[in-house]
């Protein structure tokens, strides 16, 4: 495919921001409907959850920050209240933010040994300062974001490991009265994020975060209904600094909707076109166009909540017809008690293809997707895919939380090969007969010493099932430690 794609965090803001793109990710005005996963999830939640914590930990997007609340001086608790905030008149006011990433992994036998290297130790650096400003009671708004990215000792380099500095995003915001609610015009380079984030992400856990050169509109109303509408192209990395532009071989639009159910369940529904001139998929290669149709059911009742996205696509591939279809679901229980421990069951699903010569291309693309669901490792993605497996959540500290999850992983089809993030195969897994790819152990600590500073500790096993030894591969363990400050 001409753009690499792959991708863990909760996206929160005041209801006054409901029409950035991650507003189907929030309800009840600033706390995630999606299955909680962030330290602040066991609190009891202010209007606006920057009041309690600022910056919200490293996940959601900064341009979905509102520190309006500042302009009481009693609430400028935190040093940096001068640098993120300031009135600048009565309809005017400029927030300012950074952040400063340094994380070091090392890969016993990446991509399960198949790439010719045994071990892969490398660290990564991600520095970043924007500028929001706001004009006429937000009637515009501009928002600019510069990064640098670097890698060190990395053996095996990727599209998003590095690309010096950059203009990460650049856009303009118009903000206009519209049929008994508001309408967004956005316009520049910018992020994206839907849902739970199954097939659109801003992806945090790579060293460059995802982003689109395009036009988004947002409709929303104050009864909650919403309709995104979207045309933009992926940013393509370069090597040197201020070279990263966008990629013309591929398009991607469509529009997402949010509709109010009453009761505790909530439904967003989507539609999602991606063109691409030229790729290789299922022994096919040539032009491709892809057509994702599907719905969220999501929501929270008593100590359950929910998030169950299933699409079908369609399309075609260099002449073929795509029939592929694909599940992302997670379920979770919250228990009593001092650590507030959340039990969990995630079940995913995603077809594959079905042989060669039928006319037909039956792997599920999950085109631009959160693949931290399994682990910052990079060894699964929701194509060709069966997943089932408990997740465990502690907090035993307001600052302190711990998350391990134990998945077994199946082959949909033994026709196709195990799916890498990006849609490439591990090499050799086509032709392998059995099913099981494997059994994956992930572990996740998140620990904030103070309000500005997180060190994040994840470790990962990836047991190579048949599917893969067959293919001459081994197994699999990840290890990263970062600390990232932000303001």
């Amino acid at each position: 495919m001409s753009c690499s794609r792959s991708l863990p965090a909760c996206a929160r803001a005041r209801s006054c921001l409901a029409f950035t793109a991650l507003a189907s990710l929030l309800a009840s005005q600033g706390l995630a409907a999606a299955p909680s996963t962030t330290l602040e999830s066991a609190r009891p939640k202010p209007l606006n959850s920057l009041e309690t914590a600022r910056p919200l930990p490293p996940g959601p997007p900064r341009w979905a920050e509102d520190y309006r609340f500042l302009d009481d001086p009693q609430k400028r608790t935190d040093p940096f209240d001068g640098l993120r905030y300031q009135r600048l008149g009565d309809s005017a006011w400029l927030q300012t933010g950074g952040e400063a990433r340094y994380r070091f992994d090392t890969i016993r036998n990446p991509v399960f040994g198949r790439r010719g290297v045994d071990t892969d130790h490398y660290i990564q650096q991600r520095l970043q300062l924007h500028a929001d400003l706001h004009l006429f009671d937000d009637a515009v708004r501009a928002f600019v974001q510069l990064e640098n990215t670097r890698a060190w000792n990395k053996a095996l380099y990727g599209p998003y490991d590095q690309s010096r500095t950059e203009l990460h995003q650049a856009f303009i915001d118009l903000n206009t009265p519209l049929a008994g609610g508001k309408l967004m015009t956005r316009v520049g380079r910018q992020e994206l994020g839907y849902g739970n984030q199954a097939f659109v992400t801003y992806r945090d856990a790579r060293n460059i975060r995802l982003n689109f050169d395009g036009l988004r509109l947002a409709w929303t109303r104050p009864d909650g209904y919403r309709l995104d509408a979207f045309g933009l192209r992926p940013v393509v990395t370069g090597e040197d600094s201020f070279d990263d532009g966008s990629n013309n071989a591929v398009k991607f639009y469509g529009l997402y909707g949010t509709l109010p159910l009453t009761g505790p369940l909530k439904l967003d529904v989507y539609g999602f076109g991606l063109e691409t001139d030229q790729r290789t998929l299922d022994g096919l290669t040539g032009a491709e166009k892809r057509y994702t149709a599907g719905f969220r059911l999501f929501g929270n009742a008593g100590p359950w909540d929910w998030s169950w996205d299933l699409a079908g696509q369609g399309g075609h591939l260099a002449g073929a017809r795509i029939r592929a279809w694909g599940l992302s679901s997670e379920t979770g229980y919250r228990l009593g008690g001092a650590w507030k421990p959340r039990l969990a069951l995630r079940v995913d699903a995603a077809s594959g293809d079905h042989g060669l010569g039928d006319d037909r291309v039956g792997t599920f693309d999950p085109l631009f997707p959160k693949n931290g669901f399994y682990g910052d490792s990079g060894l699964t993605t929701l194509a060709n895919l069966y997943l089932v497996g408990p997740l465990l959540t502690l907090a035993p500290r307001p600052t302190l939380q711990l998350e391990s999850g134990l998945f077994g992983v199946w082959r949909q089809s033994t026709e196709d090969g195990v799916y890498l993030p990006g849609m490439t195969t591990v090499p050799g897994t086509a032709a392998s007969s059995a099913r099981k790819a494997g059994t994956l152990w992930r572990n996740n600590l998140r620990w904030m010493p103070t309000a500005n500073l997180t060190l994040d500790l994840e470790y990962s096993y990836f047991q190579a099932g048949a599917a893969v030894r067959q293919a001459d591969g081994d197994d699999t363990s990840f290890l990263m430690a970062a600390t990232t400050f932000r303001f």
